[in-house]
């Protein structure tokens, strides 16, 4: 009798291997020379040195390191590349440790606050590594205050009958002289004919210096609804300072 053998194989599963189209990269340990930014509006620059980590998790060669720089309205005032070639601001070539400059002038109107800087890195696989994101704050050496140039008030206004309303429409003008952006919001406080004064109440911003506030006016019984109200404006810009106040007056007349 001749018995027959069959041998069967299969291939074995290797779950070590990694296919390096798969793995993206990871970024680490994020640095800033500077947290805060001095400025001046009279010639705005942004400038430091920034780096972070970067492995490629055995995935393919990296496509792109890159830092974006963000106002703190969110709007992209920049974009960096980063690089690990030895070249000044980077020291050590082939560290992992990818470094730029940011440098960023061509800034219309300077706004103070809170900046974002966001990394990322991007392999030729096409595959995005996790998203850093870190702040600094920018502040402006020379700051100056705002002014309140105009105000545009009726000189009375007649209080309508019982049962009817009429629209009361204040505005104002004001400037800054490190930009219009730089104006936060205007705020008017109303003292009434008896000396009671009222919180402040904001102005919706119209843009191009001018707020305006709209409210109804309607009847009203009370003695001290009538006579002079004498409002006071305040401006403030993004680094908290306030204008000299402006105050100007409405006269409220009885209805026929």
């Amino acid at each position: 009798m001749i018995a027959a053998f069959i041998f069967y194989s299969c291939e074995e599963n290797n779950d070590n291997v990694i296919d390096p189209s798969i793995s993206a990269p990871i970024i680490s340990n994020p640095y800033k020379s500077k947290d805060t930014v001095s400025v001046n509006s009279a010639n705005p620059l942004i400038n430091f040195i920034t780096a972070l980590n970067v492995n490629e998790n055995n995935g393919s060669s990296l496509k792109s390191v890159t830092c974006s720089v963000k106002d703190p309205d969110g709007f992209l005032l920049g974009k960096f590349n980063m690089a690990d070639n030895g070249i000044l601001p980077d020291t050590i070539s082939g560290d992992k440790r990818y470094t730029a400059t940011v440098n960023i002038s061509n800034i219309q109107c300077l706004l103070v606050g809170l900046y974002k800087i966001e990394f990322l890195a991007e392999n030729n696989s096409g595959l995005f590594s996790n998203v850093i994101t870190s702040d600094f704050r920018v502040i402006n050496t020379a700051n100056q205050p705002p002014v309140i140039i105009s105000t545009n008030l009726p000189d009375s206004v007649i209080r309508p009958l019982p049962g009817d309303s009429t629209l009361l429409t204040i505005s104002i003008n004001a400037g800054d002289p490190d930009g219009l952006c730089d104006l936060k919001e205007v705020t008017f406080v109303t003292r009434r004919p008896n000396g009671v004064t009222l919180p402040p109440i904001p102005m919706f911003n119209n843009q191009n210096g001018q707020f305006i506030f709209s409210n109804y006016v309607s009847f009203s019984s009370d003695p001290s609804s009538y006579g002079y109200f004498k409002y006071t404006f305040t401006a403030r810009d993004n680094s908290n300072i306030l204008s000299s106040p402006v105050t100007d007056s409405i006269k409220f007349v009885q209805p026929n």
